[in-house]
């Protein structure tokens, strides 16, 4: 497939379902507690859950992209993350809704991580941040877009016709996806190339070892934190779901406003360049908001916190793209695994030390963790893409 063959703008949209998926429960979390009398520490596995299924999906998925083609996994992925988003919508209790967003998190790891995949297999890497930036605009829009929109909705109407809307969505867009996928030709893959050969195949290199850890430190620190932000912003300043989700919101302007200028930025800074700026964004974003400063102070980290974790995130996904060119699809499944089941393990840690030391603590210690690491991806060597 060549860039001009690429089908972006459903991509992109897909990017966008499978972001808001992410994020919808995160302005809803406090509303999903109490609408199954429980407390907030008590629905973290509803984030959790997704996110730890969608990297525990991933050494399947990556393999099964490459051996019969991304984007036939893609639509068939999609539709089964469409139902399974139904289904959370009449979940009958919190274990239940649980479950349906585990399952809605495993088949969502046939999503962005594939398509990422597919963008490699179709550009240069010197054009491939510039690219990913585009694509990434669906599920940056979706970060923007959904938050308020999902506290809004959840003051208004409860949560439950939140998730089936997505989940019709989802179902909804199954169907280009596949008719784009009928159009190419069965998907090559050579003899003795199992799954398991082209893990060991990655593993074996020095430097894709290195990203991979760093990613997994990346998502229990950078990625783990943020989710709780709205709960902070209901519990700590007594917003309503409206306002929180408002506010939660600005991270997504500011990663919107990367993925208009990652080209631009990737030319004057350089990868190092982002990596250490987006690392000291990320701290301030983090540390700020631990400090519970005045709403408009707490707006404007989340502001600084998406373009910085656009700069960052951007760096080691497009290195994570060229960790295994042969079998893209099975590099990037290894990138979203690190990726995710470091998110679901730092946001189910901020689950259980929430009661003991609240909000304020968890979020200074994060934003320490992001410093070390962003400190270690400053400092290794350029080659951690090969």
């Amino acid at each position: 497939m060549t860039s001009a063959a690429l089908p972006l703008p459903i991509l992109i949209l897909t990017g966008f379902l499978s972001g808001a998926g992410i994020r919808l429960a995160d302005p809803l979390l406090a509303l999903i507690a109490s609408d199954f009398e429980a407390r907030v520490a008590a629905a973290a596995p509803v984030v959790a859950g997704f996110t730890l299924a969608y990297g525990l999906a991933q050494p399947v998925l990556g393999p099964l992209g490459d051996r019969f083609g991304k984007l036939r996994l893609i639509a068939v992925c999609m539709a089964c993350y469409g139902a399974a988003t139904l289904a959370a919508a009449l979940a009958p209790s919190l274990g239940a809704l649980t479950v349906a967003r585990a399952v809605a998190g495993a088949f969502a790891g046939g999503l962005i991580p594939v398509a990422i995949a597919l963008i490699g297999d179709a550009t240069t890497y010197a054009n491939r941040q510039a690219t990913l930036g585009r694509f990434m605009t669906g599920m940056v829009l979706s970060n923007l877009i959904t938050a308020p929109l999902a506290g809004i909705a959840g003051d208004a109407v409860g949560w439950r016709p939140v998730f089936a809307l997505l989940g019709a969505a989802g179902l909804a867009d199954a169907a280009p996806l596949w008719r784009e996928a009928a159009r190419l030709p069965p998907a090559r893959h050579g003899p003795g190339s199992s799954a398991l050969a082209r893990y060991a195949m990655l593993l074996r290199r020095a430097s894709a070892r290195r990203l991979l850890i760093l990613v997994g430190l990346e998502g229990a620190f950078a990625f783990g934190a943020p989710p709780f932000i709205g709960a902070f912003l209901v519990e700590g300043y007594g917003l309503s779901f409206t306002w929180a989700g408002l506010i939660l919101g600005t991270a997504g302007l500011g990663a919107l406003l990367y993925t208009r200028i990652a080209g631009l930025l990737v030319r004057h800074f350089g990868e190092r360049g982002l990596l250490i700026g987006g690392g000291v964004g990320l701290v301030v974003w983090l540390g700020g908001v631990g400090l519970a400063p005045p709403l408009v102070a707490v707006a404007a980290a989340n502001f600084i916190g998406g373009l910085a974790l656009g700069c960052f995130h951007g760096v080691l996904q497009a290195r994570g793209s060229e960790m295994l060119p042969e079998s893209r699809s099975t590099g990037m499944a290894a990138f979203a695994f690190c990726l995710f089941v470091g998110l679901a393990a730092g946001a189910g840690a901020v689950g259980a030390l929430l009661p003991l030391v609240g909000y304020r603590m968890l979020f200074g210690a994060a934003a320490t963790g992001t410093a070390l690491v962003a400190a270690a991806a400053a400092a290794a060597p350029r080659g951690a893409r090969a």
